[in-house]
This record gives structure tokens, C-alpha cells and sequence, in this order.
């Protein structure tokens, strides 16, 4: 087996309110993933997208190649203005790395337009198994009440006011944030690849174990059905 991570370390995933950073998701699911799946000789690669750069990592074998993608991760530069990710150059580049059918792990927040990376997820999909690794905040979901606050983006450095204590923009940010992730799980879906999701406030070891473990089942009922 070959894998590929893609992994999305924008500015913008230096960002958290709870137990950690979307940044450290990104991080422990690659090192879950990692661990997963560069056993008994197989090979990891990776690419780590920030804003319009690109690190490529080849597909080695071995525990220290895992540990120098994982390193280069954690050691990438905190908010920076260094621009939004392009998801869609990512995809076909990473796609164009890995020519022999495996698997591909997607690690972002999947904020950007699901339309402008819909496409080039589903070509990846068409030849490898795909996984999504979506790291989501709470505050990614709904605003609380605790007045005006400064918003900077970390990406681009646009700042914008906002009186959370308005129940009415609490109310139309949570509606935003709801068709935001339902075009997200639409897009993934409909590409043909998994989608995992992990939360700053939740358990990602649990959520990852859990995943796994429910990936084997659907391939072991698939097996049986194939060989029956």
C-alpha cells in the first residue's frame, strides 16, 4: 500500500476555543493516520499545502520518515498572512504524485467554496481510496453571546467587527455555518470518498479509533458479500 497526506496547514487552522488548536487535529490525525498504515513495508508521502506552497514529502518506508513528515507539520510557521489554501491545486497535484492505486488522507477544515474542489476531489477518488479528515472548532458552528468582538482572518489579515450579543447574528451565523457544512458533507459524499470529522472539544483519539474500526466492518461485510 502507498498513502499520500495532504495536509492543509493554513494560517487559518491556528485557531481553537477548546481543548487545542484545529492545527494539533491536523497533526494527531496524521500521526494516527501515519501509524495506521506505513506498517510491513508500506510507503507514506505527503504534502503539506500552505497558502499557494507546497512541500512534498516522497513515499518512504519506515517510523523516521513518518516522524520527518510529522515534523514538518508541527514546525510550520503560526499565522503569517500567507493566504488561503488552493484545496483544488492540492488535489491535482497530489493525485498526479501518486499514480498507483492507494490510499489519499485529506486533512483541512474544508472552508474554502466546496465548488472550486468538488471536481479534483472526485478525480482523486475515481483511482484511490479517499479519506476526509475535516477538523471543525465550535465556534466554527455558532458564535456565543459575549459581546463585540475584533474577528481577524489569519490568512489574509481582514478584520471585521461583530456584536455577538445580537441574537439575530448569532442566529444568521449559525444558519451560514449549517449550509457551510452541509455543502462540505455533500461534496464529500458525492466524490465517493469517507468523511471523518474531529472537534477541538471532543476526543480525536476516540473519534479516529472509532472510525477505523468502522471502516474494517464495511470491509469485512463487503469481503463476505464478494466471497459468498
Amino acid at each position: 500500500l502507498e498513502t499520500w497526506m495532504l495536509v492543509d496547514r493554513s494560517p487559518r487552522l491556528d485557531f481553537g476555543t477548546a481543548s487545542c488548536e484545529k492545527r494539533d487535529l491536523v497533526l494527531g490525525a496524521a500521526a494516527g493516520i501515519g501509524l495506521l498504515t506505513a506498517r510491513g513495508g508500506n510507503r507514506l508521502g505527503a504534502m503539506i499545502m500552505r497558502g499557494p506552497r507546497m512541500t512534498t514529502v516522497p513515499p518512504r518506508q519506515g517510523r523516521r520518515n513518518l516522524l520527518g513528515i510529522l515534523d514538518r507539520v508541527l514546525g510550520s510557521p503560526r499565522i503569517d498572512g500567507a493566504g488561503p489554501t488552493d484545496m483544488r491545486a492540492g488535489l491535482k497535484a497530489v493525485g498526479a504524485m501518486a499514480p498507483r492505486r492507494g490510499l489519499i488522507a485529506v486533512l483541512s477544515d474544508f472552508q474554502s467554496d466546496p465548488d472550486h474542489w468538488r471536481t479534483a476531489l472526485g478525480a482523486v477518488a475515481l483511482r484511490h481510496s479517499v479519506l476526509c479528515v475535516q477538523v471543525i472548532d465550535p465556534r466554527d458552528i455558532e458564535l456565543p453571546p459575549v459581546g463585540l468582538l475584533h474577528f481577524v482572518d489569519p490568512a489574509t489579515g481582514a478584520t471585521r467587527e461583530v456584536n455577538t450579543d445580537d441574537r439575530s447574528v448569532r442566529e444568521r451565523y449559525a444558519e451560514a455555518a449549517a449550509r457551510q457544512q452541509a455543502g462540505i458533507v455533500r461534496a464529500i459524499r458525492s466524490a465517493g470518498a469517507d468523511h471523518m470529522v474531529l472537534r477541538t472539544d471532543g476526543d480525536w483519539l476516540m473519534d479516529l479509533a472509532r472510525h477505523v474500526s468502522q471502516r474494517r466492518q464495511r470491509a469485512e461485510v463487503t469481503a463476505g458479500r464478494r466471497v459468498r
